[in-house]
C-alpha cells in the first residue's frame, strides 16, 4: 500500500496508532498553514472494528470536539463513509415514521460543527460490495478481456502493416526523386476501430491489477482505486439511501 500510494499517487503515506494521532494530524494542519480541502473517511468511524485496540482508534463525540475549524479551508468538504455516522440515534433496522432520526445529534452534525465545515455522510449503514464490481460487471469481464485484446491484436497488426508502407514509401520516394511521392493506388492503412469501450478497458485494468498483485503479495489489492464507489446499505430502512449533507450549525 505504501508503495502505491507513494510511487504510483505520489501522495505520503501515513501509520496512524489511534484516534489521538489521527486528531493531532489534522490539526497540525493550522500550524503547517495546509488547510484541508477535502477528508475522506472510510470504513467506519470506530477504525479498529473488531480490533484488539478497537478502543483506541474509535472516534467519539469528546474527540469530535477536538477537531479544530483553523485546520480546514473555508470551502473545505469532509466526507465520511462509515456507517450511520449521519444519524443520531441507535437503529438497526427500522426508523418508523413516527419517530424523529434526529440527523442534528448525529456524529456527522457535531463533525460539522466543530469543523465549521460541511459533512456528507450516511444515515445507514454503508456497504463496500461493489468496491470490485457489481454484478454486471464481473459477468461483463471476460466479454471486455475478448474486446480488448481484439483491440490490441488488431492495432498490432496495423503497426506492422504501417512499418511495412512507410518503407516502401521511403524506398518509392528516394527512387523517384520525390520527397513528395506517394505509393501508386495504395492509400495508407488506417487504423482499425476499436470494440472495447472505456468501461470495459477499465475493468480489464483493474481486474489485471488485482490478478498481478494476488500473484505477487496472496491479497488483490486494487491499485487502481475502487470500481464503484461505497454506497448505502439496506437498514435501517425509514431514512435516505443516500449520503446526507450535515452543515454547520
Amino acid at each position: 500500500m505504501k508503495e502505491v500510494v507513494e510511487t504510483r499517487y505520489g501522495a505520503k503515506y501515513r501509520e496512524l496508532d489511534s484516534i489521538a494521532h489521527l486528531l493531532d494530524f489534522i490539526n497540525l494542519r493550522i500550524s503547517k498553514k495546509r488547510e484541508i480541502k477535502q477528508l475522506d473517511l472510510f470504513g467506519t468511524v470506530k477504525f479498529g472494528y473488531e480490533l484488539d485496540k478497537a478502543d483506541h482508534y474509535r472516534m467519539r463525540d469528546a474527540q469530535a470536539l477536538m477537531l479544530k475549524p483553523e485546520a480546514f479551508d473555508l470551502s473545505g468538504k469532509i466526507y465520511s463513509y462509515a456507517c450511520r455516522t449521519g444519524l443520531g440515534i441507535h437503529a438497526d433496522v427500522h426508523v418508523s415514521e413516527d419517530e424523529d432520526p434526529p440527523y442534528e445529534k448525529s456524529l456527522a452534525q457535531l463533525i460539522a460543527n466543530t469543523a465549521r465545515t460541511s459533512v456528507w455522510a450516511f444515515p445507514r449503514r454503508s456497504n463496500y460490495d461493489q468496491t470490485y464490481g457489481n454484478d454486471s460487471d464481473r459477468e461483463g469481464l471476460a466479454s471486455a478481456r475478448d474486446k480488448v485484446s481484439a483491440d490490441a491484436q488488431a492495432m498490432k497488426a496495423y503497426r506492422r502493416r504501417l512499418s511495412d508502407y512507410q518503407r516502401r514509401l521511403v524506398a518509392h520516394r528516394k527512387a523517384s526523386n520525390d520527397a513528395n511521392a506517394q505509393l501508386p493506388n495504395e492509400p495508407p492503412p488506417t487504423p482499425p476501430i476499436k470494440n472495447a469501450k472505456a468501461e470495459d478497458e477499465a475493468l480489464v485494468r483493474h481486474a489485471n491489477c488485482r490478478d498481478e498483485y494476488a500473484q505477487s503479495i496472496g491479497y488483490p489489492l486494487d491499485a487502481e482505486g475502487a470500481v464503484r464507489p461505497v454506497r448505502a446499505g439496506d437498514s435501517p430502512t425509514g431514512v435516505p439511501a443516500t449520503l446526507r449533507e450535515y452543515k454547520p450549525l
